[in-house]
């Protein structure tokens, strides 16, 4: 997406980061003068305050979201088959379905029974009864308007992989004279109350992951059927909080659900406010209205020093929280060009080259992308990805010009010459035409071509860039004749299989979302990766699923399709004096649930 939310062409990367927390300098409010720490909550007090910035604008339909804060609000109130339960490694656990589906010989059938003792929380939506429990059909009918909403929400997950699926929502969403709720669907399908069955296109072990995502909520026919098109502000869920009021996109307030079938919430109420000035926020957080609350580039050097409060929050029990973002932008070879992309030690050396004559750090700092708030991207998997220690050793962003030119002239490209003419190499670089995007986007990526040209120049080569005047990038890349692309991806939930089937060699064919952007075809990575994806995410296969993940990483590490980036990073604040966080990545979205009270 995520949030990826997914591959990012840069017309959608402007859109993502334009949901993050504003760096764009408000109007300086007064520095408010200095509250007191706040005092421990009193017993009885359960309510836990979490504020927001005023760049989210957020739905509450599962169906037709696309960014964190959504799902966050989403997966508060909403449930799905399959969670993510917080510790030391991030795992799924049954929550709508009783148990880990039963799939068939061939993989391609799953069946998944769902717990018919949850009960959808009170509304008019079901008459005079107010409520009912769960049903299979429901399942069914939720994961069909997902399909309807398309590209609106984030269906491009499952997009391909239910029997069909894809054929029911292409007539859905442009016939308006086809039934959309009750029109069967192969693969698709509630042969009981309490059963549901896929039928897949192919084995897909990580299905049961994906499932956990918020855009596969569970919401009730009734609901589908009544509230139409207003579920951006409504919610009819299972989930352990119901959603009890909201004002205009700047208030949202959960209440805990006395009728909720398992382990009842902690916090009796949980309230999302929007604030527009840094002084709301911090007197706020000050005073104990709020437990989490987004910072601010422009005041961070006010309230934090080497990561740890300062200033007015220098004595309070105030937790500085820094996460990279769960995913980053890099450079993708064309692999299918016979000297950039050649599958020998000398292709390899030549792409080993230009990753480490990179100066990701340089590029930054000339973009004016502040140090605090990014980072060089020198690891190849994400963030908060499951199994992200497995590629520790294998130093795939290092930037190194000594090294690159060590590298380059172990191979036959010796001093960036091409040997077939004996003219200096030229690589062809396809960008989006950086005259139509955000300011401070426009200026990391004509940074990337400056640092790039200096560092192929070094190395004896040249930099030929041709700017890309189209919205379509990602359609543009999958034909294009350049040898570099520039590209990216975020995490929408922790399994590797969502980051690692960018270089799947079948969705090199494909222009959706998570796009093959280089072309990258390896048979000991296929292999791997069609293993990992037999094996479901349960504790019996959990050192087999890192072996197979440390291998794929180790065959991307030898043939560099990619060059990492950057990434950006996020920070909040969250007082820890009467809360206790759970361990989870923030992409599992479910973390409310697990808030705590602490008496220290």
């Amino acid at each position: 997406m995520l949030q990826r939310n997914g591959l990012l062409f840069l017309a959608v990367t402007v859109v993502l980061f334009g949901l993050q927390v504003s760096t764009v300098a408000q109007p300086a409010p007064p520095v408010p003068a200095p509250v007191a720490p706040a005092k421990p909550a009193a017993e009885g007090t359960k309510t836990l305050r979490i504020a927001f910035s005023p760049s989210e604008s957020p739905t509450l339909d599962p169906h037709a979201a696309r960014d964190p804060f959504s799902f966050r609000l989403i997966a508060t109130a909403y449930e799905t088959l399959y969670m993510w339960a917080p510790g030391e490694h991030p795992h799924v656990v049954p929550c709508l379905a009783k148990d880990f589906p039963q799939v068939s010989e061939d993989g391609l059938t799953v069946t998944i029974k769902v717990d018919t003792d949850a009960k959808f929380h009170s509304s008019e939506c079901f008459g005079e009864e107010r409520t009912r429990n769960l049903k299979a059909s429901d399942v069914v009918h939720s994961f069909k308007r997902l399909a309807v909403y398309g590209d609106n929400g984030m269906y491009w997950l499952i997009g391909g992989l239910i029997q069909g699926l894809d054929e029911y929502a292409s007539k859905a969403r442009y016939d308006m004279n086809y039934e959309t709720t009750d029109t069967k669907v192969e693969g698709l399908t509630a042969p009981d109350d309490g059963t549901v069955v896929i039928k897949l296109t192919r084995p897909y072990a990580p299905l049961v992951t994906m499932l956990a995502h918020p855009s596969f909520s569970i919401i009730a026919r009734e609901a589908i059927d009544h509230y139409s098109g207003m579920l951006d502000e409504r919610m009819v869920g299972t989930g352990p909080y119901r959603l009890n009021a909201v004002a205009d996109g700047r208030l949202y307030v959960f209440k805990g659900w006395d009728d909720y079938r398992g382990e009842k919430p902690v916090f009796k109420r949980v309230t999302f406010t929007r604030r527009n000035y840094w002084n709301e926020f911090i007197e706020g957080f000050q005073s104990g209205q709020f437990q989490e609350m987004p910072m601010w580039a422009d005041y961070y050097d006010r309230v934090v020093k080497d990561g740890k409060p300062a200033g007015v929050l220098a004595k309070t029990a105030t937790e500085v929280v820094q996460q990279d973002e769960h995913g980053y932008y890099f450079l993708a070879f064309n692999m299918e060009d016979p000297i950039w992309g050649a599958m020998d030690d000398d292709g390899r050396a030549l792409r080993k080259a230009v990753s480490l004559c990179i100066d990701r750090k340089q590029i930054l700092e000339d973009a004016g992308w502040t140090a605090g708030w990014n980072g060089a991207q020198e690891d190849l998997f994400p963030t908060g990805m499951e199994f992200e220690d497995a590629d520790d050793e294998l130093a795939y962003g290092k930037s190194d010009i000594a090294l690159a030119k060590k590298t380059l002239n172990a191979s036959k490209y010796k001093g960036g010459v091409d040997p077939s003419s004996g003219d200096a190499l030229t690589l062809s670089f396809l960008i989006y035409d950086t005259s139509r995007i955000l300011e401070q986007y426009a200026n990391l990526y004509n940074q990337l071509i400056v640092n790039l040209r200096s560092g192929l120049k070094a190395l004896g080569m040249k930099l030929d860039v041709r700017y890309l005047d189209t919205t379509n990038y990602r359609e543009e890349v999958t034909t294009a004749d350049e040898q570099l692309f520039v590209s990216g991806w975020f995490l929408d939930y922790p399994d590797p299989a969502n980051f690692l089937q960018l270089f799947w060699s079948e969705n090199a064919k494909t222009s959706l979302e998570f796009n093959n952007a280089s072309r990258y075809h390896s048979p000991e990575f296929d292999k791997r990766f069609l293993e990992y994806e037999s094996l479901a995410p349960v504790e019996g296969n959990l050192a087999r699923r890192r072996e197979l993940v440390s291998a794929m990483a180790g065959e991307i590490a030898k043939d560099q399709p990619t060059i990492p980036l950057v990434h950006k990073r996020t920070i909040f604040l969250r007082n820890t004096g009467t809360q206790e966080w759970p361990q989870m990545p923030r992409q599992t979205y479910n973390d409310i649930r697990f808030v705590k009270e602490t008496d220290k």
